[in-house]
């Protein structure tokens, strides 16, 4: 990020500075101390639950250069620590929307602003993948659209961003003039006008006007892409206004296939067919509003069918999950408007899934006058559309909902919750093999959390991946290795067998500096996701540069004959591209060799199409006290090459060598980056690096106990019958994980897995989707209990690395083993 300095933000902010501070541009802006890097910009603001000036010590001591705060609010004293300093300024909130609004104008080439009642962040996403291969694009993180969200997203985008496409929502009249003038948007989108709020607003047509003032600064050749609505063709543009389906992309024609609609689309001279994974006519409407804008953008049709091919939609819109027992959920949790839920329950209603339909409702939100009207539609339309159940959560006006359904349903009364946990609990009890649950309402009334808490309980074979402990662990490893070291998450094995985008976009928000991929397919699917972090591809093939070139990554190159090919393909191209050099110091594997070294990078550096960015090496034995000479003499061969290369080039190179190991037990090793993989998740790769840093464990794989048996002495367990009951009466749960879930088949009759706290040996051979467990140590064990195979669940925790051990393997390949198909992942703190 180009940050000013402090000084610089005097002027810029109007403030009055305190303090010494730093004379060098600022790394990153700040709102949440626990959040803090050194280098950073810390804004207190206040807040209706917590205020940011209470905050202001733990920020400075976290590292902060600079904090800014309200004139009233500042301390007597000035910042102690050496290099901080706080600016004061009439308000912190509107200091914040003025320095995004500078950063925009000096490192955002072009603005995509898209606002409507919902819909905006699907439009977004989908947006977003559609410009990622042709342009530098930053997009807004998650839904990050209010006064707050929206400086925030801006001040995310890297210098040099060709096209920012930014959401903006407000929620009451006079809002939309901040957000105007940050984003100053070159183009815009308005999905639709609902009555989202509309206790603030008191009508949609105040509603649309409010909303159309995000576009009155544009002016041809930008334009806006907004409804074909009276309301909003009644208001004035400056600019062209488009229809979407006017023209094409057009949506022709769609059929069912599978879960998913199989779309026909006239294209401009073309027709393609597009497989979306929904059934969903709101978010197929939104994909066309998004080619619509991608096609005014100067993406090619043919770009645009293979990036929408099975095309799949972030969390809590319409969000599909389908239990072993066969159950469907469909979490729709990103929006109360009205016009969200009549759809949702349209959607759902027409679905050609067998079985009943159970609507679970948290009610809406902000609609003034209208919310008894608006509840009691709901109520009456979900009776009508055929749902069997109506289960509503806590809220004011749930009764109005309750008394339209119950007029029309008198033989099933709608159930009045008490909250989650007893929707849960109800859940459970109701729904049956073939039944679909639709969960409504908005995200902030924790009913996104209860649709996944719902599924986790049905689901039997998770992993669980904890986002807030991948960002803790990130940011000891920043402690540990200082400001000036940058970091990079490799997320080879698409992200070990994780979610590679979900934990990308996660990382990127938690400010890792760049993102490692084994191949250039890997590289492009985290840029769809809207990540423009720098990406390294560890092993890339010739095949491939036409995808570095379009999806702008850097490849390592790895070998003379590889640097060759490379060179002649990007100059049949036409096409530059940076990399780094990869130097063989002892690995035995990839790499140029020393003597090499020069060679190649004179080729590359004369090739005119290539420039040398970074230097790196792999360490052989960096987890392992015994080899620690060996390592020595690694880091001594590899500076002799960076010297002779610094030298020879004359050009800044980004030095890194060290992985989680090395970062650790070797800081000559850090240089200017360093990789991290197993550490990222908490895991250690050795003993040695378990003693010398405390981690946070990320991950768990958890699945449940589907049988108990009582088993006689004598009686032989599992195949071939390699465990025997030796004691009178034995007790013994069957758990429903084998090897291929990814249990190592090798835990039979060593490995452990741990049941409320306690560790319980597995019995007999590992099965193909099953494996047998010893009960004796925990009596009250009861089928339908949870089972830890490994990670840290609920207070437990059953290390990887030693399941690794009893595996006889390491903890990268016990990761991976996980199968993707079967047992679901589930991210948390996302």
């Amino acid at each position: 990020m180009s940050l000013p300095t402090p000084r610089e933000l005097v002027a810029l902010l109007d403030g009055e500075l305190r303090g010494s501070p730093a004379e060098q541009p600022l790394r990153a802006v700040a709102i949440d101390s626990r959040r803090v890097l050194p280098g950073d910009l810390f804004v207190a603001l206040g807040g209706r639950h917590c205020d940011g000036h209470d905050f202001v010590e733990a920020a400075e001591a976290a590292g902060a250069s600079l904090v800014v705060l309200r004139r009233d609010r500042s301390p007597a004293s000035v910042p102690s620590r050496p290099g901080c300093a706080r600016l004061l300024v009439a308000d912190p909130l509107l200091a914040l929307q003025q320095l995004a609004a500078w950063y925009r104008r000096t490192h955002i080439r072009r603005v995509v602003a898209i606002t409507g009642s919902n819909g905006k962040t699907v439009v977004k996403t989908a947006l977003t993948a559609l410009l990622a291969g042709r342009f530098r694009v930053a997009a807004s993180p998650g839904s990050w659209n209010s006064q707050v969200g929206v400086p925030l997203a801006v001040l995310t985008a890297p210098p040099g961003t060709e096209l920012g496409v930014f959401e903006a929502g407000i929620s009451a009249p006079g809002e939309m003039e901040r957000l105007a003038a940050i984003l100053a948007p070159d183009h815009g989108v308005l999905v639709n006008v609902g009555l989202a709020h509309l206790g603030s607003f008191g009508s949609r047509e105040v509603t649309a006007r409010e909303k159309m003032r995000l576009f009155q600064t544009i002016a041809e050749p930008g334009w806006v892409i907004a409804p074909d609505d009276p309301l909003v063709n009644a208001l004035p543009l400056p600019c062209p206004r488009i229809h979407p389906g006017s023209g094409p992309p057009r949506l022709l024609d769609q059929r069912p296939q599978g879960s998913g609609m199989l779309l026909q689309l006239d294209l401009g001279g073309s027709q393609a067919q597009v497989a979306v994974r929904t059934r969903s006519q709101p978010l197929i409407e939104d994909l066309v509003i998004a080619m619509t804008a991608a096609q005014r953008l100067g993406v090619p049709a043919e770009e645009m069918v293979a990036v929408l091919q099975d095309y799949t939609f972030g969390p809590t819109r319409m969000e599909t999950w389908r239990t072993p027992e066969g159950i469907t959920i469909v979490n729709d949790t990103a929006s109360d408007d009205p016009l969200s839920v009549q759809t949702a329950l349209a959607t759902v209603a027409s679905s050609p899934e067998g079985g009943r339909r159970l609507f679970v409702f948290g009610g809406m939100a902000d609609l003034g006058s209208g919310e008894r009207r608006e509840h009691e539609l709901i109520g009456r339309m979900a009776a009508e559309r055929g749902f069997a159940e109506l289960l509503l959560l806590p809220h004011p006006a749930r009764s109005h909902t309750a008394a339209a359904w119950n007029a029309r349903h008198p033989g099933r009364a709608a159930r009045e919750l008490g909250g989650t946990a007893a929707l849960r609990a109800t859940i459970r009890q109701l729904a049956e093999p073939g039944d679909t649950v639709l969960l409504k309402g908005a995200a902030r009334q924790e009913l996104s959390g209860a649709a996944r808490a719902i599924w986790e309980s049905m689901a039997p074979r998770r992993l669980l991946v904890d986002l807030d402990a991948i960002r803790d662990n990130v940011a000891r490893f920043r402690a540990l290795c200082g400001p000036g070291v940058a970091m990079l998450a490799v997320l080879k094995a698409w992200a070990y067998g994780t979610d590679l985008p979900r934990l990308a976009a996660a990382l990127q928000d938690s400010g890792i500096d760049w993102i490692g991929v084994s191949a250039a397919d890997e590289g492009a699917a985290i840029r769809r996701a809207g990540v423009h972090r720098p990406v390294l591809v560890m092993l890339m093939d010739t095949d491939e540069v036409d995808k570095a070139v379009r999806w702008r990554l850097t490849p390592v190159v790895y070998s003379l004959p590889f640097a060759r090919a490379l060179v002649a393909t990007l100059r049949a191209m036409g096409a530059c591209l940076e990399v780094h050099l990869e130097i063989e110091t002892g690995m035995g594997r990839l790499g140029v060799a020393p003597e090499e070294a020069l060679a190649a990078a004179r080729l590359l550096r004369d090739s005119g199409v290539v420039t040398v960015s970074g230097v790196m090496t792999h360490l052989a034995g960096a987890d392992d006290p015994a080899a620690d000479g060996d390592t020595t003499a690694q880091l001594r061969r590899f500076e002799a090459v960076v010297d002779g290369l610094r030298r020879e080039l004359g050009t800044p190179l980004l030095v890194h060598a060290a992985a989680t190991s090395g970062a650790v037990r070797f800081p000559a090793s850090r240089y200017d980056m360093v990789r991290l993989g197993l550490g990222l998740f908490g895991l250690h790769p050795s003993p040695a690096v378990a003693a010398a840093i405390e981690l946070e464990l990320a991950v768990a794989f958890i699945s449940r106990l589907v049988q108990v048996r009582h088993c006689s002495k004598g009686q032989r367990i599992g195949y071939n019958g390699t465990y025997q009951v030796s004691a009178e009466r034995q007790r013994i749960g069957i758990v429903a994980a084998g090897y291929n879930d990814g249990v190592p088949w090798r835990f039979s009759n060593r490995g452990e897995v741990m049941m409320q706290g306690r560790r319980l040996a597995v019995l007999g051979r590992v099965s193909m989707d099953s494996m047998a467990i010893d009960l004796e140590p925990l009596p009250e064990a009861a089928v339908g209990d949870e089972v830890l195979i490994f990670g840290a669940h609920e207070g437990q925790v059953l290390r990887p690395e030693q399941a690794a051990i009893q595996a006889g393997t390491i903890p990268y390949d016990l990761l991976v083993q996980v199968d993707g198909r079967r047992v679901q992942r589930i991210f948390r703190g996302g």
